[in-house]
């Protein structure tokens, strides 16, 4: 674990090193020493001083990516735009009966395009795969992601209009753990709707062997209105578990910058048996302060639980994203 440490240090140290020197030549290159001095700055409103400051920010992380990237890799050889990303995300969460729970995450996801021309290497905080496996975090996240540091490697292959993918994942755990993912994913357009049929068999380090199969229709209704039907299923050996997530969304786009949805999802388990566990209704009020920086939804929702008897409880949850 020490090595692993080690190792680790050295990575963010020459990830530091790498970004401070590919921004200070951008910063070199752009100074003129015969140009006159710059003119004395307007003062600017806080809401200026927000944005140029994500944006430093965002070139900072972006110009540390490119500088390991081509670090470790030695050379350039790729024209791919960097998608690196740094995400906060703050999720406040109340339901009926229960005391009101805050929390704050980070995503920090540093795109390597050269070294990925090799292999695609992603380092995450958490688990994508795995998130991926619930529909109702798309829409409706009630619990804080569950933090899992990891790098994982992607091997991507066409085979006809099937897209397969093989992505092992490391995770940094005391031991170390390693989970395996292989993919098979297709998608049937036309003009007014896609189909997108997958299936996925995975190993996880803490739950075993699982099988996960999706089966999700998109219609789009008109400019304003679109319609997604989702079938998930997802089966933990270890567990001997089989949950079943059926939902329907209603998207409704008010303008270029706010966005309603209307969701309903049921879930059904078969422990004891086969019976539904639960189902929810939500109404998702999306708001796009600013294009690619900061972001908040607001989520009313009403939940309907077995183990409640199917008594209604009301639950509200709100949602803020900051992207650099």
């Amino acid at each position: 674990m020490k090595i692993v440490t080690m190792f680790a240090k050295n990575l963010m140290t020459a990830f530091l090193i790498c970004g401070f020197i590919s921004v200070s030549k951008v910063a070199w290159a752009d100074e003129d020493p015969k140009a006159p001095p710059d003119a004395q700055p307007e003062e600017q409103t806080w809401e200026q001083w927000f944005i140029r400051s994500n944006v430093a920010a965002s070139k900072w992380f972006d110009g540390a990516a490119e500088g390991l990237d081509i670090f470790l890799v030695g050379k350039k050889l790729t024209t791919k735009k960097n998608e690196s990303f740094f995400r906060i995300e703050n999720a406040t969460t109340a339901s009926e009966g229960q005391s009101i729970n805050n929390s704050s995450s980070f995503v920090v996801n540093p795109r390597l395009p050269n070294l990925e021309e090799y292999w695609h290497l992603k380092f995450t905080t958490y688990d994508e795969q795995q998130e991926g496996r619930n529909a109702k975090n798309d829409y409706l996240r009630q619990n804080e992601r569950t933090r899992n540091y990891g790098a994982s490697v992607g091997l991507f292959k066409k085979l006809g209009s099937v897209r397969t993918a093989f992505q092992p994942r490391v995770e940094i755990a005391n031991p170390l753990r390693v989970s395996h993912s292989l993919t098979f994913e297709s998608v049937a357009e036309s003009k007014n709707y896609y189909i997108n049929p997958k299936i996925e068999f995975y190993a996880n380090a803490g739950k075993g062997t699982g099988i996960f199969q999706a089966l999700n229709f998109n219609f789009y209704l008109s400019k304003i209105y679109t319609l997604t039907l989702i079938n998930q299923g997802d089966y933990q050996d270890f567990l001997h578990l089989y949950t079943v997530t059926n939902g329907i969304s209603v998207g409704q786009s008010l303008n270029e910058r706010t966005a309603l949805a209307y969701n309903l999802f049921f879930v059904t388990m078969n422990k004891p048996s086969y019976i539904l566990e639960n189902y929810n209704f939500s109404i998702a009020c999306s708001q796009l302060v600013y294009k690619r920086v900061l972001d908040f939804a607001i989520i009313p929702n009403v939940d309907f639980a077995y183990g409640n008897g199917f008594k209604p409880l009301a639950g509200l949850t709100v949602a803020f994203n900051l992207n650099f």
